[in-house]
């Protein structure tokens, strides 16, 4: 027999509290079940012009034995003289000095499909039609 609860939908993010109750369950599911413990670190490398203002950005999450590159941004004024190429280069260089596996991330159809695979990414997934006529492209490259 199923619980009796009430299911309420909610637009928005989820307040601390909230979050907090989620983390402590899935905290105690994954020592229950024995697993490796979920600890992710963010960082970031940022390039800035002779003014200082950003003009490209790379964020990235560690998570276990990889790096996820969650964002990539390079400043149209920049784009195609080398300096994504480099940003990942320094993503790589950090998560190989970190004993990391590997390096993975999405990107989609209009993004820079062929700039990942110019840098050695494989394609692992693809969700065709997200958005409509476009895809979601996920990459991966291991390095170890």
């Amino acid at each position: 027999m199923v619980a009796k609860v009430d299911i309420e939908f909610r637009l928005g993010d989820l307040t601390s509290s909230e979050q907090s109750v989620i983390s402590d369950g899935f905290r105690a599911h994954t020592e229950e079940q024995d697993a490796p413990e979920y600890k992710k670190d963010r960082v970031k490398w940022l390039a800035f012009d002779e003014r200082n203002d950003i003009r490209a950005v790379l964020t990235a999450d560690i998570l276990w034995d990889w790096i996820y590159i969650d964002e990539l941004w390079i400043s149209s004024k920049l784009r195609g003289e080398g300096l994504g190429r480099q940003m990942m280069q320094l993503a790589e260089k950090f998560a190989k000095s970190q004993s990391l596996q590997g390096v993975w991330l999405w990107t989609q159809s209009w993004q820079a499909e062929g700039f990942y695979r110019q840098l050695g990414y494989s394609q692992f997934t693809r969700f065709d039609n997200f958005p409509e006529g476009h895809s979601r492209i996920g990459f991966r490259k291991t390095l170890t």
